[in-house]
């Protein structure tokens, strides 16, 4: 044989058996996009640092269903990687979304989110509080040791006003339509219904995030 075609064969031989290799090495995805979830094109800008995988979950406090969700999410988030930055967004769809999430909002404002947040989702779905009213938000944040007056100033703000339309440009972008919505890296939305298992749901969003670990 001629060294020209014998080289020839050789590295046919080399990319044939590379091939095979990665076929073996790559991932066996269990979700399918279409199915379980859809792809952003083209992928959105995320809040987090460029090292970071950012995990966004839009909900609304009034939710059950978002509320239900939240102690799986607490479990979830004890297992994440340090690569991995979770973060809620409020969605501000109707009127009565929009208050609650100027609640939050203003919460995070004044630094009680973090004390706060499962105490709202608590008031609302356990005490029935709406905390739909300027004066009962402002009671709710005395817990915290917020005065009125500092809760009503972080309510009114130019930070709550300019977050709300932060968010409503984000779901614009990233598609949101209903909630809770889970949305990675700006690339991936989690389809949820109302028959969604919880923990399956968190599942497609650890494999999406695997995806984007294998990616880098």
């Amino acid at each position: 044989m001629k060294p020209k075609y014998r080289n020839l064969l050789l590295a046919t031989l080399f990319l044939t058996a590379a091939s095979v290799v990665q076929a073996q090495d790559a991932p066996n995805w269990k979700y399918q996009e279409g199915v379980h979830y859809d792809r952003l094109v083209p992928v959105q800008g995320t809040s987090s640092p460029p090292d970071k995988i950012e995990v966004a979950e839009f909900f609304w406090y009034g939710c059950l269903y978002c509320y239900r969700m939240e102690a799986y999410i607490e479990e979830w988030q004890k297992d994440q990687p340090d690569e991995v930055n979770f973060i809620h967004i409020p969605a501000p769809g109707d009127p009565t979304m929009e208050t609650h999430a100027r609640l939050f909002l203003a919460l995070q404002a004044v630094g009680e989110l973090d004390a706060a947040h499962r105490d709202v989702f608590r008031a609302i779905h356990t005490e029935s509080r709406g905390l739909l009213r300027l004066g009962d938000q402002e009671r709710f944040a005395r817990r915290y040791g917020v005065s009125a007056e500092d809760y009503r100033n972080a309510f009114r703000s130019f930070s709550v006003e300019s977050g709300l339309r932060r968010i409503k440009d984000l779901m614009r972008r990233y598609r949101i339509l209903a909630v809770p919505a889970f949305v990675v890296n700006g690339k991936y939305v989690v389809r949820v219904t109302p028959d969604s298992d919880m923990p399956q749901l968190l599942e497609i969003v650890d494999e999406l995030v695997a995806r984007e670990l294998t990616e880098r």
